[in-house]
């Protein structure tokens, strides 16, 4: 479908649900009533249920550069405010919620989701109405290449995100293990794509790398018991065991090889790599080793002034390795549209399409380091990080790995 159709069909829609700000809409009345009238950053992301750390943490985010853009005037004669949505981890409520965004003429992008599966149910609303979606951490390598890896070609014209896809995470991590000696992997992953998908592409990878996959299954997205697996895997007496999910069912797994005799680590993506596991697993959590996007937070020097507006804001939860993109994302957002709307006192019709063709010519620096994206959306600039949970018993947490 070209641009111009779904920008067509995106206008029709909203002009079947709420009535376009130039039109008479929310902006026209603020104007009248001698007030700036409103442009709205999105957000989707879990905030109520599924992994609300890090949907928090983006929101959280965003709100300090919303704040912050209003503060310096970034869109003059502009208000911009957060319009945050729930999709707690899951696609069909995602794509509920994204309809939502789309429905409201002031959104004019939207950062998130968290995770991967809920941006392919979102996208094709959000696409059809050109709105842009800048995902600081979705990994699927799909979303930005489509299905065929050998003959990439973009699905979403809209779609961006800020961190490297599991088409270089799992190469990282293959090599990374590898070169800490493990030779001998038994290999897990949860259903949905993103997981299996960086669980085939780890083990591709690590046979590449000379190493050897013993077994390799699929257990059910959410799942809490891991005996058939394990009782499948452990007489092979691998040198650890990856795991291809998140970090609520990964400490469940954690902790049932740890109970089956099984004293190597656990390994796995960015998806695990977050305080929860270690405060679910307990101390079967040592040792586990898990990659990340970007540098550590702590050592990330272009963060420094964020960290600081953000916990000066109390927020009650933390930004997580995801909010300096978040906040990236927040901010390219805000520039691109300062652009789409410069001399405007109403958002024209073809704002939306306006912010998604600008994103492609962003670059600069942000809170994460070094912006910009390639033809398919996706960053330019891609960094990992290798953790290990480690520590006293009593202070368990996890470390980045420099060698």
């Amino acid at each position: 479908m070209t641009r111009r159709l779904r920008l067509m069909l995106a206008v029709t829609a909203v002009l079947a649900v709420v009535p376009l700000v130039g039109a008479g809409g929310a902006g026209a009345s603020r104007a009248a009533a001698g007030s700036k009238p409103v442009v709205k950053i999105g957000v989707l992301a879990p905030l109520d249920a599924g992994l609300t750390a890090f949907g928090q943490g983006i929101r959280n985010s965003v709100q300090v550069a919303v704040d912050q853009a209003n503060k310096r005037n970034a869109i003059p004669g502009w208000k911009i405010e957060l319009s945050a949505v729930n999709d707690s981890s899951d696609p069909a409520t995602g794509a509920a919620a994204a309809a939502t965004l789309v429905a409201d003429p002031e959104v004019i992008g939207v950062v998130g989701p968290y995770n991967s599966g809920v941006a392919e149910a979102a996208l094709p609303a959000l696409a059809a109405a050109d709105l842009a979606l800048v995902s600081p951490s979705n990994t699927l390598a799909s979303l930005t290449l489509g299905s065929d890896p050998a003959n990439p070609v973009r699905p979403y014209d809209t779609y961006f995100r800020m961190v490297a896809s599991d088409a270089l995470q799992a190469p990282f991590l293959a090599k990374s293990v590898y070169a800490r000696g493990i030779r001998n992997v038994a290999v897990v992953s949860e259903t949905k794509a993103v997981s299996k998908g960086l669980a085939d592409a780890f083990a591709s990878a690590f046979t590449a790398e000379g190493g050897t996959v013993t077994i390799q299954q699929v257990v059910p997205d959410g799942a809490t018991d891991f005996a058939d697996f394990l009782t499948a895997a452990l007489p092979d007496d691998p040198d650890a065991i990856f795991f291809g999910g998140e970090y609520t069912v990964a400490a469940g797994l954690r902790d049932q090889a740890t109970t089956a005799g099984f004293s190597g680590p656990l390994v796995g993506g960015d998806g695990i790599k977050d305080d929860a596991y270690i405060d679910d697993a307990g101390a079967a959590s040592k040792g586990t080793l898990a990659s990340t996007v970007g540098t550590p937070l702590a050592s990330l020097t272009t963060a420094k002034r964020f960290l600081a507006a953000y916990k000066k804001a109390g927020f009650d939860t933390a930004p997580t390795d995801y909010g300096p993109y978040a906040y990236d994302a927040a901010n390219l957002l805000i520039r691109t549209a300062a652009g789409a709307l410069d001399g405007q006192t109403s958002i024209p019709p073809d704002a939306r399409a306006t912010v998604s063709s600008g994103l492609l010519e962003a670059d600069g620096q942000g809170a994460s380091g070094a912006l910009g994206f390639d033809q398919h959306g996706d960053t330019t600039h891609s960094v990992f990080t290798l953790y290990r949970v480690s520590g006293p018993k009593a202070r368990l947490a996890w470390l980045p790995l420099t060698k």
